[in-house]
């Protein structure tokens, strides 16, 4: 079981992003399906898989999504010992956004363990915050927009992670034909508390890990083939002590209707 605790904790460097984005929620009505491969490899880690989604604004300002479901074609370690997460469906998380001002959101994403024995978390967690988005003024196409939240995980198989604060943020620039949107992304993470477990004589210990921290940076391009089809591809480099140093490659298709 610590074996697997430690492998799940290197949650894939291609699912950086929590939420779904961090720009103003589509009109009420307005949906996106969206699909991706993913594959993230570190000095003797890797991992691949197929990434699914979708959202959906139900009423005005308020967004639902689904986000990380899918499927890990495998996750393995080289070296003797250690846990290899195998293949199965990815854990799921369910999402909700909500515009309180025209450039404010407040979020909430409850995570799910529901994936493969091979694959799943086993935790239960909730990550909440709020958004803040604007146009550049003065630079035609470039919109901002950033992020800070708290990712709490629940205690399960007497293992409960320790609390994190994420900030992050991320440019975009829609060229005049809108055809190329090339973006830059950021997130920092900081761990408050440390991972604690408790074996079966009663007996509690921590991995004192607080003030751990983690930066993920995304660099990517959308391609527009029509107003409703979107290629999406991006490169993400993850370096820190709380999982360790690592990069991922994304790409996929987002169909808005």
């Amino acid at each position: 079981m610590f074996k697997k605790i430690v492998m799940a904790a290197a949650l894939a460097v291609s699912a950086a992003f929590a939420t779904w984005d961090y720009f103003p929620i589509q009109e009420a009505g307005k949906g996106t399906v969206r699909g991706g491969l993913y594959y993230d490899w570190d000095h003797d880690w890797s991992q691949a898989g197929l990434s699914i989604g979708a959202r959906y604004t139900l009423i005005p300002n308020l967004e639902l999504s689904l986000q990380g479901w899918g499927y890990q074609f495998w996750s393995e370690v080289d070296c003797d010992g250690c846990y290899n997460g195998g293949d199965g469906l990815r854990d799921l998380t369910i999402g909700a956004r909500y515009q309180v001002a025209p450039m404010v959101n407040a979020f909430l994403d409850f995570r799910l363990p529901i994936g493969g024995d091979e694959v799943t978390s086993d935790e239960v967690a909730i990550y909440l915050g709020a958004q803040f988005s604007m146009p550049i003024q003065g630079v035609q196409g470039l919109s901002f927009g950033a992020e800070g939240g708290i990712d709490w995980g629940f205690e399960h198989d007497n293992f409960e992670r320790g609390l994190e604060i994420h900030m992050g943020a991320e440019a975009d620039f829609a060229v005049p034909n809108q055809i190329f949107i090339p973006y830059l992304g950021l997130q920092f993470k900081l761990q408050l508390t440390e991972d604690t477990w408790e074996d079966d004589a009663g007996h509690e210990w921590g991995r004192d890990d607080s003030g751990d921290s983690q930066i993920n940076l995304w660099l990517g391009c959308k391609f527009a083939l029509n107003p409703q089809i979107l290629l999406d591809a991006r490169l993400i480099i993850r370096s820190g002590d709380m999982d360790g140093d690592a990069t991922g490659l994304y790409a996929g298709v987002d169909f808005n209707f």
